[in-house]
């Protein structure tokens, strides 16, 4: 198996889907993903182009979440990670829906980000952290963290600049070495992102050797996403094949 194959279940030929991701996740089937990493919307006012109302109240946006929360909840394999980034304003909500699932909550992940905000005012700091959630389906699977690459909580890594290769008209753009650390930190092979954007994470998975999928609701995003999951990276050797996994040891929590 090698990052251009697909899962037999994924119902296109293509790694992306211009789709709500609510729908979409209704053809994986239960425990098909080992990695969940995505980055929703943060309900702060964000126009992204498309019908996503991103001012709703918390209960609603908290409910709105929870949705297609419970659809990660069920496709992901138990014992594997969901890591969710959140904006600190609109956590609450975020922590209100994981607290209606069965989902175990194990660290806030710290992004780091030195080339951060710099227009200040008022009581705004500098605002260099942003967050994420650490999440697992039951108690976790020791053996596929890689400590030599995911050993901290907090991890610092320069945010896009106008003039990087990938710096795409995106409103909430992601450094692919980011995601390529969260994604290497764990033995997963199959990655979904629920809310695909400009596509980072599907070039991430190319780079690192997993099989990415993803969803994105907006079409206009389409031709980005394409460009950067066709990107040319090196050979990657070493991909696993989750047909013949071992019984993995599990911890408490």
């Amino acid at each position: 198996m090698n990052y251009d194959n697909l899962p037999s279940w994924w119902p296109s030929d293509k790694s992306w889907i211009i789709q709500d991701c609510l729908e979409g996740m209704k053809s994986i089937p239960t425990g098909g993903v080992d990695l969940v990493l995505t980055d929703p919307p943060f309900n702060v006012g964000i126009e992204y182009g498309d019908d996503t109302d991103d001012n709703l109240s918390d209960e609603n946006y908290a409910g709105w979440f929870l949705e297609r929360l419970r659809e990660m909840e069920r496709v992901i394999k138990d014992g594997y990670p969901i890591i969710v980034f959140s904006g600190d304003k609109k956590i609450h909500p975020i922590l209100d829906a994981v607290e209606e699932t069965g989902l175990t909550f194990h660290h806030f992940l710290k992004w780091n980000k030195p080339t951060g905000q710099r227009g200040l005012s008022g009581w705004v700091l500098f605002y260099r952290t942003e967050l994420a959630l650490l999440l697992t389906n039951g108690k976790p699977h020791q053996n596929i963290l890689n400590r030599e690459i995911l050993y901290s909580d907090t991890l610092t890594v320069e945010n896009t600049r106008p003039n990087d290769k990938w710096a795409v008209e995106h409103p909430c753009k992601r450094p692919e070495g980011l995601y390529e650390i969260l994604i290497s930190g764990f033995d997963a092979p199959v990655v979904l992102d629920p809310f695909l954007g400009s596509g980072t994470t599907l070039l991430a998975c190319r780079k690192t050797g997993r099989i990415g999928l993803g969803f994105e609701i907006n079409p206009e995003y389409e031709s980005i996403i394409r460009d950067r999951s066709m990107a040319d990276v090196p050979e990657l050797k070493g991909i696993f094949d989750w047909r013949n996994e071992p019984e993995l040891e599990v911890v408490s929590k």
